[in-house]
């Protein structure tokens, strides 16, 4: 059976065609057991639990779940207060976000498994951070979310530290001009018209003057904030287009779009990550560097850590981990059962348990209503 990403991977190098067949084959991937290429080497026919983690692994992962948490909740803080200051248009201090930025750099190239928690850890306080401010909150959580997306990118890319560190602080840094754009406006549900879209149009180019007033001279980072919006087949803003687009705006742009199809709205139901890619390949496909676009397609899980899933036997958790090269087969924390109750928690293996597979995946919000539905 063919594979999901490996279908998506070669659309990229079609010159059409319909996405029936991915979504036939997303249904078939959920539905039916996993391909054998994707089972361990060696399968029972009532296969064993995996051994429970000692009691030291437990608290080596809270120890290391709380560290993270801690970094996130303070990298938080540090980009709301860089964005209150833009938004003043006043020079604001950059040299804290940038330390505390490659600490972590630093910690995930020592320890890349690491990044499925750093993952939950976003997944699980990506409302919180939004909720940090009524105006920039929204602003704050897409920092985060490209952020995120950036670090993975750039492991996947095999870009050196140095590399990784300005694609992450573009990523956290591209969207600022947007703050010195009145929060009626980025928050409109409707149609812009043509001032407020003009304002919108200018925002990268502001960002860029922006940061360059605050001391930054890296041109990877300024040129990822003002050509951001430009598209490969030169349909954005400046109309430039290919390798006139520099590398690193070129990935920026696609994460920030990929971003804002998941980006959690209070007007508009967010898109699941395979959804969004879906789109992206189905509607935007011309629009970026073919070779990024197929980086991204292969560090986006089908079930990504934090989000929801419903197991074949009915039970509900979330996912806490994705295996390398086995998208299909997460380690899931279950809390609930198939009415939504809950059950003594406990992690499912999905690497080691062939028999059990994925059915639906959803965001927290999907489950709530699911809750709602068969409490009705």
């Amino acid at each position: 059976m063919p594979k999901y990403i490996d279908l998506l991977r070669s659309h990229i190098h079609k010159k059409a065609g319909s996405l029936d067949d991915i979504e036939g084959l997303v249904h078939e991937e959920e539905t039916t057991e996993p391909d054998t290429n994707e089972r361990p080497t060696k399968v029972t026919t009532a296969p064993s639990a995996p051994p429970s983690p000692s009691p030291e692994a437990e608290k080596h992962r809270a120890t290391l779940t709380g560290t993270y948490g801690a970094w996130i909740d303070t990298c938080a803080h540090r980009i709301l207060d860089i964005f209150r200051t833009s938004a003043t248009s006043a020079p604001a201090t950059m040299r804290p976000l940038f330390e505390h930025t490659i600490e972590l750099i630093q910690k995930l190239n020592h320890s890349p498994e690491d990044l499925n928690i750093l993952e939950l850890e976003i997944a699980n306080r990506i409302k919180h951070i939004r909720d940090l401010d009524e105006e920039l909150g929204d602003l704050v959580q897409k920092a985060i979310m490209v952020m995120l997306y950036a670090i993975k990118m750039g492991i996947h890319l095999r870009l050196n530290e140095d590399e990784q560190h300005a694609l992450m602080l573009a990523a956290i840094l591209h969207h600022i001009g947007m703050t010195q754009v009145p929060v009626e406006i980025r928050h409109k549900p409707s149609a812009l018209n043509n001032k407020e879209r003009q304002l919108i149009q200018q925002a990268p180019d502001k960002g860029s003057a922006y940061l360059r007033s605050c001391g930054i001279e890296d041109d990877r980072i300024l040129s990822a904030t003002a050509q951001a919006p430009e598209r490969f087949n030169g349909t954005g803003p400046k109309k430039l287009s290919g390798n006139n687009i520099n590398r690193m705006a070129r990935i920026i742009g696609l994460l920030s779009m990929f971003e804002a199809l998941i980006h959690l709205r209070s007007y508009r139901k967010r898109l699941l990550p395979r959804d969004a890619i879906r789109d992206l390949i189905g509607n935007h496909k011309e629009e970026f560097d073919p070779t990024i676009l197929k980086a991204l397609i292969e560090v986006i899980s089908l079930y990504p850590v934090g989000t929801y899933v419903q197991l074949n036997t009915g039970d509900i958790g979330q996912v806490v981990m994705v295996h390398p090269h086995l998208p299909l087969r997460p380690k899931v924390h279950l809390t609930m059962d198939k009415q939504g109750n809950g059950i003594t928690p406990r992690d499912v293996d999905l690497r080691v348990q062939p028999n059990i597979m994925v059915s639906r995946c959803m965001y927290e919000e999907d489950l709530a209503h699911f809750q709602e539905q068969n409490a009705a």
